[in-house]
């Protein structure tokens, strides 16, 4: 048995940090991943890195074929286009039960969750060249916030999920353009929105948020 829990322990070491670097591009999209390497790369054994692998290929942030093994998935404008259409499904239904049915817990956990994410976002300025690990789960902590009361843990995790593929692009869009009180005000107008139990306003201003990553790394895209 405690073989078997060290061996779940290493397949999910070995996701997470493989999701991280996935999600900050620090694995390239498209690059190569290759079991040699990824085995010097986090010191581990073959068997917990081909099963996280193929656990990240579930989640869209890996693909893999016969021919060229394991490869960081590539990105596209049609393939942020999906994650943001399926994302607004999801976040805003999630959020819209969220709102029906939040108590005053919930409601503290959003605030204390914006009082961090403005901490965070503070601390690191205007600066998007780099954007701090504390900055990044703050953001995550307050999304997710804004949903935990929607008594649903798959809408959760499809929202965690959706996230994480998600915010390879926002990389992108921060190397950009960046504005700290646009960040912040969006992120307060939304909280507001959603403690005043505005359900029409708190989901028009959550979908407006989640599309403008797309907005702005393909400044082509035109919403309908």
């Amino acid at each position: 048995m405690k073989k078997m829990l060290n061996g779940e322990t290493m397949i999910e070491t070995a996701a997470e940090r493989l999701t991280n670097e996935i999600v900050r591009c620090e694995l390239a999209p498209g690059q190569k991943l290759l079991i040699a390497d990824l085995k010097e790369r986090y010191e581990m054994g073959a068997s917990p890195l081909r099963e996280a692998l193929a656990r990240l290929c579930s989640l869209g942030l890996v693909v893999f074929d016969s021919g060229r093994g394991f490869r960081v998935a590539p990105t596209s404008k049609e393939d942020l286009e999906d994650i943001t259409t399926v994302r607004e499904i999801i976040e805003v239904s999630a959020l819209e039960r969220a709102i029906a049915i939040g108590d005053d817990e919930w409601e503290v956990g959003i605030v204390a969750a914006y009082a961090r994410l403005e901490r965070a976002a503070m601390r690191n300025g205007e600066s998007a060249s780099h954007v701090p690990e504390e900055a990044e789960v703050a953001h995550k902590l307050f999304h997710t916030a804004l949903v935990a009361a929607c008594g649903s843990k798959r809408l959760i995790e499809a929202h965690s999920n959706l996230y994480d593929q998600a915010r390879r692009y926002r990389h992108l869009m921060l190397e950009l353009t960046y504005d700290l009180n646009d960040f912040l005000g969006c992120h307060e107008k939304l909280m507001q929105a959603t403690l005043a139990r505005n359900v029409d306003e708190a989901c028009a201003t959550l979908a407006s948020h989640l599309r403008i990553t797309l907005a702005k790394v393909y400044p082509e895209f035109e919403t309908a």
